[in-house]
């Protein structure tokens, strides 16, 4: 088994639960906030254990290869990702309660999209550079 195949199963989990949120419409939101918030909980959650486990085990593996063009690389994701994780904490934070998207659901579908678009992005160059990077120590 490949050393990247958790990572890529946790990434599976994380865009579905993402697509799922990203569906919701803002009539919806106004009937059922609390569904929303519920998934968006489930999602940081997931999120958050990945996240983690890339900070406590995967960026350090990759920066202390020999090999210069992958620490390079694990060093590069690993400052990149503080920017997405930081815009992530923020929009589940504006987003902490279902008053707040009931309130405002257009607000939350569009920032909703960007976060979930944000995601993908991070997502795909994860599976197609960096986790090859861990396949290969």
């Amino acid at each position: 088994m490949a050393r990247s195949t958790k990572f890529r199963e946790q990434h599976v989990d994380i865009l579905r639960l993402a697509s799922e949120l990203h569906k919701l419409r803002p009539e919806q939101l106004v009937r059922d906030p609390a569904a929303a918030r519920s998934l968006l909980s489930k999602l940081l959650g997931k999120l958050s254990l990945h996240l983690a486990i890339e900070d406590r085990s995967l960026y350090p593996e990759l920066q202390k290869s020999p090999d210069a063009e992958i620490a390079t690389l694990g060093k590069r994701f690993e400052t990149e990702m503080g920017g997405v994780a930081d815009g992530m904490a923020a929009w589940g934070k504006r987003w902490s309660t279902p008053t707040a998207i009931q309130a405002r659901p257009d607000r939350f579908v569009a920032e909703t999209a960007a976060i979930v678009a944000t995601l993908k992005n991070r997502i795909h160059r994860e599976n197609q550079e960096l986790y090859p990077a861990l396949d290969v120590l």
